[in-house]
Order: C-alpha cells, then structure tokens, then sequence
C-alpha cells in the first residue's frame, strides 16, 4: 500500500474512532470510579468488552501478521510512575481519552 494510502485509511479510521469515543463519553477513570462508589457497571462493562477485543486482535496480529514481539525492561519506576499518573487522573476528574476528545473540542482547560 501506498504511504497516501496509508495516511487516508489511518485517517478514516481514527476519526471513526474518536466520532464514537466522543458521542459516547468513554472515559477509563470513570468506568472504574463508578464501579466502585456508585455499584454502576455500564462503562466498567464497555471498557472490559474493548479489553477482551483488543487482545484478541493483538494476539492474532502477532500470531498471523506481521507483529515482531517487544521487551520491555519494567522496575519499580514504572510501577511508581503509573501510580501517580492514575492518582493525577483521578484528581484531574479524567482519563487522557476524555481529555484528548475535551482539547478536541475546544476546551482550552483540556490542553493545559
């Protein structure tokens, strides 16, 4: 395939994707926080359905295509690391995917 024609279907397919993250207001933080202070599974079950569909396609992309495995050298800073990103998600009131469609649309506070 052409380098254009990778660029237009990336294209296509990125803005499918984030038409549907925005319309439906997806966002990872609040499926777990609602999960647990508010016994609300309805995000907590599209993100574990968009989990078991991910993995499914990478293990076939792997297996069948042309998907080269990666180390990854993981210590405690990562650890560490991933922890305070999650605590600053919560404290922000949202994910990087609701502030990736809220810079989006406009919202100058998203950006900062």
């Amino acid at each position: 395939m052409s380098e254009l024609g990778e660029c237009s279907v990336a294209f296509v397919f990125g803005g499918i994707i984030g038409l549907l993250v925005q319309r439906s207001r997806f966002c990872n933080t609040a499926a777990l926080r609602d999960a647990m202070l508010f016994n609300s599974f309805r995000n907590t079950k599209a993100l574990l359905l968009a989990m078991m569909i991910l993995t499914i396609g990478f293990t076939g992309f792997m297996t069948i295509g042309e998907g080269k495995p990666m180390k990854f050298d993981v210590g405690l800073n990562q650890v560490i690391g991933l922890f305070l990103f999650g605590i600053g998600m919560v404290l922000a009131g949202a994910c990087t995917v609701s502030t990736w469609v809220k810079a989006g649309e406009g919202n100058i506070g998203a950006v900062w």
